[in-house]
């Protein structure tokens, strides 16, 4: 990405792409990868399009920190950020706790306590971007008050691992409350699905239809992607350029997952170097040449996924 032509694939995945998502690399058994977040801000400050899901481990990182992270996000991108609540489990948590070390707050290492954990993190997270009312950085010169104190709200968090006192050290996001977002299979849809706008759905295709009416008859404003993995298993030796093939195979999973109701597609480019310019080449003008993808509307990823716009509930309750 450091090419700096005006048809560079930044600028493509850019124009191309309604949604760009950066999965965060802690405590990967191969070691410590990506900060998904400090990525998202150089990535962020260098599209104007495309919205970025930025990747946190929700069970290990301070909410606190990870809401104020992803509305500076926000900020920065002119309301088109979101963030990608991983949830770490098994070898994975048991990696990131000994990266961390012994520290007070984290959950215990089973399901239904990760379940918790996560659930009140996204509550907390979502409450301090609240915490700020829209008008309340006021830069009165004559009185000197940079911001408006009766418009802060004073959130007192006591959950089970954590406590959060607020507000916020940054004010309410462009987006009041941008897109959250998590991977959902089959065996965790039913905790995930009440505290995110956005769900990347992994399932066997005779699994898929089922799980899609299922989470879609429980929270129908829920957004539902597919995740389809392109890419992999490119034979360097084919008579034929191997991205056709995927062509093809792109074409043939976008027709199946629109008529499952679907509201759209993640590609995960198996090795992104080698596998993002042909998705953004080749890949993407067919599926536009089939009619299935509809141009999205509106500046904000708010907007183009079609979510309400973010009422503050502390504005609410009190009026």
């Amino acid at each position: 990405m450091q090419d700096s032509k005006p048809d560079s694939l930044l600028q493509r995945l850019d124009e191309g792409f309604d949604l760009i998502t950066l999965e965060d690399g802690f405590a990967l058994p191969t070691g410590d990868g990506l900060d998904a977040i400090l990525f998202a801000n150089w990535l962020g400050a260098r599209t104007s399009h495309a919205g970025i899901l930025a990747g946190a481990p929700i069970n290990f990182l301070e909410p606190f920190h990870v809401s104020t992270a992803i509305a500076t996000l926000d900020y920065v991108t002119e309301g088109r950020a979101g963030l990608l609540a991983q949830p770490l489990e098994g070898g994975r948590a048991a990696a990131a706790r000994r990266a961390t070390g012994k520290l007070n707050g984290y959950p215990e290492d089973n399901r239904r306590a990760l379940e918790r954990d996560f659930d009140e993190a996204i509550d907390v997270i979502r409450r301090l971007w609240d915490s700020w009312e829209d008008g309340a950085v006021i830069r009165d010169q004559e009185s000197q008050r940079f911001i408006d104190g009766t418009k802060l709200r004073y959130v007192d968090f006591r959950g089970a691992n954590f406590n959060i006192l607020g507000p916020s050290i940054t004010p309410r996001p462009p987006q009041g409350q941008p897109v959250i977002a998590a991977v959902a299979e089959p065996e965790n849809s039913a905790s995930l699905a009440s505290a995110i706008d956005l769900a990347f759905l992994r399932a066997s295709d005779s699994e898929l239809s089922s799980l899609v009416k299922d989470i879609k008859s429980r929270h129908p404003g829920l957004r539902l992607f597919a995740d389809v993995g392109f890419g992999a298993g490119r034979a360097g030796k084919d008579t034929i350029p191997q991205w056709a093939a995927d062509v093809e195979v792109a074409i043939t999973a976008a027709r199946a997952l629109a008529s499952a109701g679907l509201d759209g597609i993640r590609f995960l480019p198996h090795e992104p170097e080698r596998d993002l310019a042909p998705l953004v080449e080749h890949v993407l003008p067919a599926i536009r040449n089939t009619g299935l993808v509809q141009a999205s509307q509106g500046s904000t990823l708010r907007e183009r996924l079609s979510l309400p716009a973010a009422t503050n509930r502390y504005v609410v309750a009190a009026a």
